[in-house]
């Protein structure tokens, strides 16, 4: 392909690309304005309470969230501190982009899906439209689980240590903000495994024997994993984040040979029919 035919065709990606992008910013910067400026309240209607959300600056859907995380996820006596003056709109501002972007999701999968379908194959697309609605599940499923269960009991165990060195149990807002949102979306991620690999089998991309077989470069690659996203890289906090990752492999490993088998027993149905 000649330079006079690549670089229109180029322009127009180029230019695809940018709508779709500038649509993502456009409900990531609505979602991120709504959470900071708004909060959540209740309002009593012939004695049912009804949601709305009303302006505020100082009490908003961001710190609303961020209080809530605090009261479930720090033990009882561990003292938030401020170190900066600006720590408290840092936080709030990295909350209310981070509940933008969970809440953009679908804006941000559709605009992806529809500047990538054109290039691919009738196979990859089919994957894509099974896989988009369970990994969304899932990746809610697992930054629940990690926040709710799992979080409380990691800073428990980091209070205990602190109390064993005879220091008192505080954490600055910055730390303890980079801290849990990274391991909420890691946790999130690492929910993604058994989707991925269900539907790469089920197009017939890798077999159940290879998930099976590459069991011991998944162990190695949860490590890695952990090692990167874990917030703080340290050895405790890489293997609680890797265990999650190594059981939720072979138990998409387990659920990709039982698809396997029903599509091979569908298929040698059909072809009994046939007959």
């Amino acid at each position: 392909m000649s330079d006079d035919e690549l670089l229109p065709k180029l322009f127009v990606y180029l230019s695809e690309l940018r709508v779709r992008l500038i649509r993502i910013l456009i409900a990531f910067g609505l979602l991120t304005t709504v959470f900071m400026f708004f909060r959540l309240s209740f309002m009593s209607l012939y004695g049912t309470p009804v949601p709305v959300i009303l302006p505020t600056i100082y009490h908003n859907m961001g710190i609303q969230f961020l209080g809530l995380i605090e009261h479930h996820v720090l033990p009882k006596g561990t003292e938030i501190i401020i170190l900066k003056p600006q720590d408290g709109v840092v936080a709030d501002l990295d909350t209310s982009m981070f509940l933008a972007v969970v809440f953009s999701m679908p804006v941000i999968v559709r605009e992806m899906g529809k500047f990538i379908g054109p290039a691919l194959r009738k196979s990859e697309k089919q994957l894509i439209r099974m896989v988009t609605v369970p990994a969304s599940l899932l990746f809610a499923l697992g930054a629940f689980f990690g926040l709710w269960f799992v979080a409380p009991r990691l800073f428990i165990v980091f209070r205990s240590y602190d109390l064993g060195l005879g220091a008192s149990p505080t954490i600055s807002l910055t730390s303890f903000i980079s801290f849990i949102l990274i391991y909420i979306f890691a946790f999130g991620m690492s929910f993604e495994v058994p989707v991925i690999m269900v539907g790469l089998t089920r197009t017939g991309m890798v077999s159940s024997e290879t998930w099976i077989g590459g069991w011991r470069y998944a162990v190695i690659a949860s490590l890695v994993f952990g090692m990167v996203f874990s917030p703080g890289v340290t050895g405790f906090t890489m293997t609680i984040m890797a265990i999650p990752m190594i059981a939720l492999y072979f138990a998409g490993a387990y659920v990709s040979r039982r698809v396997e088998r029903k599509m091979m027993a569908e298929s040698k149905s059909v072809s009994q029919a046939l007959q």
